[in-house]
């Protein structure tokens, strides 16, 4: 189980969600219309760090896509809109977001098969042998099904 990675995109997804809603909130110089996109790009780095803790497997793969691909998205926007070019500007800020938010995507495509996932826990409990215990062996019993009353062992 590697949980290093794990704590790593979530900071990420946390700063991304951070830098995109600071960027709403700053001076793009000229009229900028997209304030109101980020907003909702920095709800979805929010929905994608709950997402990366509930799915696994090829869907954790998908999001990860769709994180750097949302990543990409906001640095060409940062890019490609007209501005002041420094950090606590709404273009830095959006660049910053993006390169953020394109970090956790690519960490989540690269760890998708190792990051631990919800109810990971239940799963290893139904691989591993008798422990000796019988107080956790007849909890163990339960959670396969089986009747730890019986004679079933």
């Amino acid at each position: 189980m590697r949980k290093r990675p794990l704590w790593i995109i979530a900071v990420l997804l946390l700063g991304t969600a951070a830098a995109l809603w600071g960027a709403t909130k700053v001076g793009w110089g000229a009229d900028h219309q997209l304030t109101s996109g980020f907003d909702a790009l920095a709800l979805l780095s929010l929905a994608s760090l709950l997402g990366v803790f509930a799915v696994g497997g090829w869907a954790r793969r998908m999001l990860g896509a769709v994180i750097a691909a949302a990543g990409v998205f906001v640095c060409w926007q940062g890019i490609a809109t007209s501005g002041p070019w420094h950090l606590m500007s709404g273009r830095g800020l959006a660049l910053l977001g993006g390169l953020l938010f394109l970090a956790a995507g690519l960490l989540i495509v690269r760890n998708a098969t190792t990051l631990p996932t919800m109810g990971a826990k239940y799963q290893l409990a139904n691989t591993r042998g008798r422990s000796g215990d019988p107080h956790q062996d007849m909890w163990d019993d339960l959670s396969h099904g089986q009747d730890p009353t019986g004679d079933q062992r």
